[in-house]
């Protein structure tokens, strides 16, 4: 009889243990990236073209809008620029900075 008890402890105990690690994975991997930023303020338009779903136009046009009116204040002013839709902005979001 006394078997059952520590085996039962020892898989409650792995069991626990496993939960844990499940979490601490899944917290990491739903953390943004934040290396490789492209600065919406300061990028070329090459630099820009790499974002996805930004092509030529809308680099070309992130740029001309940024020397026209200043450097971005906030990165969700990036959709005052013509071709930066709401759910392209939202796609990009974490790969920007401003």
């Amino acid at each position: 009889m006394t078997g059952k008890p520590f085996a039962s402890a020892l898989i409650s105990l792995s069991l626990v243990s496993l939960a844990c690690t499940s979490r601490i994975v899944y917290e990491a991997a739903a953390e943004p990236a934040t290396v490789g930023t492209v600065n919406i303020n300061t990028a070329s338009v090459a630099e820009l073209e790499m974002l996805p779903g930004v092509g030529q136009k809308t680099a070309e046009s992130i740029v001309e809008h940024r020397e026209q009116h200043g450097t971005f204040r906030r990165v969700e002013h990036l959709m005052l620029v013509q071709g930066v839709s709401e759910s392209r902005f939202v796609e990009i979001r974490p790969l920007i900075t401003h």
